[in-house]
């Protein structure tokens, strides 16, 4: 017979015996924590850690005579002895042949050491160690040059080293010292914060710091008479001590907080419809303008340096982008505006003056606006901040169940006004909210449900220009008649708006009459500002067609509760 199959044969018998013995069983050598498991059952092998491993040990923190105790159950943790077992009895049992027998061979002639599985709240963890590094933790004093205005003189401080604990560091020595069960103490690892500066550090930056005194850094913006002269302690406060060198990130910081200002966007020409058909300009396009930060921080950087050596002052253009308009009014007659596409119309009589101002205010910077084919209008972004450092005027609006003076009230007249516009246009609406109540305002000459409110930044009232040429959105105010319509010009591609008479269901009586006091208000006046309105639901449908095509249908549905009538009540003596 030859050798080699005998040899052969005999491995082959061996391993069938070596397979037979240990079926359902440990391989040898497998070890969880000091103990060897080899040619135990999953279920002894089980019981013997649950015997073996106790569950919460300790595990002590220790730094510079200060220690801390952790246990497995402070981060709601356990060890998981069958999910521990289940790991052991897998050594040598997957879908790989070879590396089973890798495996296998390596535990038996070696041994083979796994973890414990634990559970535990690492979230938990991760706040106790933080809580730990609080106690150990010492920031460092950065370097700090100081101009005394009085003297015109320049001090350098060293600064101070710190220490912070290595959180990531600590929290993988604790699970590692709960999975294997050990007792030693861990030294907590510290890693050092090294800011101060050497003698010759400061003394170099001292006299960096001179060179730089009463040197003038201007900073202009191209096509812009604005300009920000920095000089001494402005300048030293860029100053890097360490590096000798600029603190590139604190002046990227400045160069972003000054672009916030200056950024604007590209101002599209305003048209007017006129009864000949075409447009006239009466808001001049604008170029946007774009602070380029990274090319601007560089630039700042490069006259800084050059400061050092020159006994002149630097001045220093930040990098703009200039960004020209979409519209601008030579392109005034390729609109394509010809036509009334829809008017919205809407009263107000009984409004305060304040709310008449914040109406006329936001119809007319709405009033003029271009919107391109397929772009979308947002009514919250055309008229932007509502506020009285915008020019709003305080006037008596509903928040939190109260009636109270706040600025921009009004403004939703003219998102209701424009709702009704885009209705009879059939322009496809996105988005619309009514409003939580029934507001006499939207009632004069008007049924209940054709209202729309908006308040910044949501909610918000949109549409699309889905018509193949630009439209214009005009508005006309009469405070005489206390009348606001909004139109909407543009070419009509056939389309045809119809809408259902409004359905009113599930009515509900108002409250009782409320009366607030009012401090504003000399004793003995009574003032109402808002009038009771029936709660209800309303619902009316809307369908846009363009010969047989169906390009609108659905179902505007409006969920009024009932509101009271609200009297203000003078105080003031």
């Amino acid at each position: 017979m030859n050798i080699a199959g005998v040899i052969a044969g005999v491995f082959f018998v061996a391993g069938i015996l070596f397979s037979v013995t240990y079926r359902g069983r440990i391989y040898p050598g497998v070890i969880i924590a000091g103990i060897n498991l080899g040619g135990a059952t999953k279920e002894w092998a089980q019981a013997t850690l649950e015997a073996n491993l106790k569950e919460d040990q300790p595990v002590v923190l220790k730094y510079e005579g200060e220690s801390w105790t952790m246990l497995l159950s402070d981060v709601s943790g356990k060890i998981d002895f069958e999910g521990s077992a289940r790991e052991a009895i897998s050594v040598g049992r997957n879908n790989n042949t070879v590396q089973n027998i890798g495996a296998i061979a390596s535990a038996f002639f070696g041994g083979r050491e796994i973890d414990p599985v634990i559970n535990f709240d690492l979230s938990l963890l991760r706040r106790n160690i933080s809580s730990i590094s609080a106690e150990i933790d010492i920031p460092a004093k950065e370097p700090e040059i100081s101009y005394d205005t009085g003297t015109k003189k320049v001090t350098v401080s060293a600064g101070e080293n710190g220490h912070r604990a290595e959180q990531d560091k600590l929290e993988n020595l604790i699970i590692q010292q709960w999975r294997t069960g050990s007792r030693e103490e861990i030294n907590v690892p510290v890693n050092e914060l090294r800011p101060k500066l050497t003698d010759s550090e400061a003394e170099n930056t001292l006299q960096r710091a001179i060179s730089l005194l009463e040197k003038k850094l201007t900073i202009t913006v191209p096509g812009d008479s604005e300009k920000w002269s920095l000089v001494n302690e402005q300048i030293l406060a860029w100053m890097d001590a360490q590096s000798g060198g600029w603190k590139k990130q604190v002046i990227q910081e400045w160069v972003t907080e000054l672009a916030k200002g200056l950024n604007r966007e590209p101002q599209n020409s305003s048209f007017k419809f006129v009864s000949s058909g075409r447009v006239e300009e009466f808001k001049p396009g604008k170029d946007g303008r774009q602070i380029l930060v990274d090319e601007s921080t560089n630039r700042i950087l490069s006259g800084l340096t050059k400061m050092e050596t020159d006994k002149s002052d630097t001045e220093i253009a930040l990098e703009v982008n200039i960004v020209p308009p979409e519209i601008t009014t030579a392109k005034a007659n390729n609109l394509g505006i010809k036509e009334l596409l829809g008017r919205g119309e809407s009263w107000f009589t009984g409004s305060i003056d304040n709310r008449i101002f914040n109406l006329r205010k936001s119809a007319e910077s709405i009033s003029g606006t271009l919107i391109a084919p397929g772009e979308m209008f947002s009514l919250n972004k055309v008229i932007g901040d509502v506020s009285a450092a915008t020019g709003y005027k305080p006037a008596y609006i509903i928040k939190e169940g109260k009636t109270i003076l706040g600025d921009g009230g009004g403004v939703c007249q003219t998102s209701s006004t424009l709702f009704r516009s885009v209705l009879k246009a059939g322009l496809p609406i996105q988005e619309r909210v009514a409003h939580a109540y029934r507001v006499g305002y939207y009632e004069q000459k008007s049924p209940p449900g054709l209202d729309a409110t908006i308040f910044q930044p949501q909610p918000d009232f949109k549409f699309i220009n889905d018509t193949p040429a630009y439209i214009l959105v005009q508005s006309e105010f009469d405070a005489a008649k206390k009348y606001l319509a909004i139109d909407i010009f543009g070419t009509s591609d056939g389309r045809i708006a119809s809408t259902s008479a409004v359905r009113i269901w599930d009515s509900t009586p108002p409250p009782p009459d409320l009366y607030q006091d009012d401090p504003s208000l000399p004793i003995g006046t009574v003032r109402q500002v808002e009038h009771s309105a029936w709660g209800a639901k309303v619902a009316f449908d809307w369908k846009v067609v363009r010969g047989e095509e169906v390009l609108q249908q659905r179902t505007f549905f409006s969920n009024y509760t009932p509101w009271q009538a609200v009297y203000l009540r003078g105080t003031k003596p």
